[in-house]
């Protein structure tokens, strides 16, 4: 028999995987990853984003120390990349996520961080000018493209094999980032 989300021990998991786990929650301090000295945790669950993943660690080394623009996180999981944004200075924050017990994840993380983000399947708003952050394997960043209008700005997208071509449809590369054979970017549209 196949388990289900239901059956898996979260707090389990994150204690196997998830660095820096004490006390029943991961702690991130920004400061690891080039951001402002502050930190805060995360409570284990079925969004993705415990720090295991190279891919999630790409994209906090590559966001802003100080965000000055609206954010959006396509997939954000269990909220680490918004809560991170949102403590980097940034005014707006929406996460998005198809996951329901994802998106109950995230509103829990930043409920216990005691910051303001709208967490949801749909964005309430398009922000002028956002930040994109995505952290998603690339074949489902197509998926999630398709449904998106298309930004203009500054992007950060993580989730490609080391192996894989470089992403040339969303503009121009101006970061690269590689760690553990994965490899994410800082894009400008």
């Amino acid at each position: 028999m196949k388990a289900t989300k239901e059956d898996i021990d979260w707090d389990q998991q994150w204690e196997l995987h998830a660095p820096n786990f004490q006390k029943g929650f991961a702690h991130v301090s920004l400061a690891d990853y080039g951001g402002p000295s502050c930190a805060f945790k995360l409570m284990p669950g079925p969004g993705f984003g415990d720090l295991s993943h190279p891919t999630t660690r790409i994209v906090l080394t590559l966001m802003p120390k100080k965000i000055m623009a609206p954010v959006i996180d396509i997939g954000c999981g269990s909220g680490v990349l918004s809560i991170a944004a949102k403590l980097s200075g940034a005014p707006s924050v929406f996460g998005i996520d198809i996951d329901d017990e994802a998106i109950v994840h995230a509103r829990k993380n930043g409920a216990l961080n005691g910051v303001e983000c709208t967490f949801g399947k749909t964005l309430p708003m398009v922000p002028k000018d956002p930040l994109i952050l995505m952290n998603m394997i690339s074949s489902e960043q197509k998926v999630a493209w398709s449904t998106f209008p298309l930004f203009k700005g500054t992007m950060i997208v993580s989730g490609y094999p080391k192996e894989e071509k470089d992403p040339d449809h969303y503009g121009v590369i101006i970061e690269k980032l590689e760690l553990e054979g994965w490899k994410g970017f800082k894009i400008q549209s």
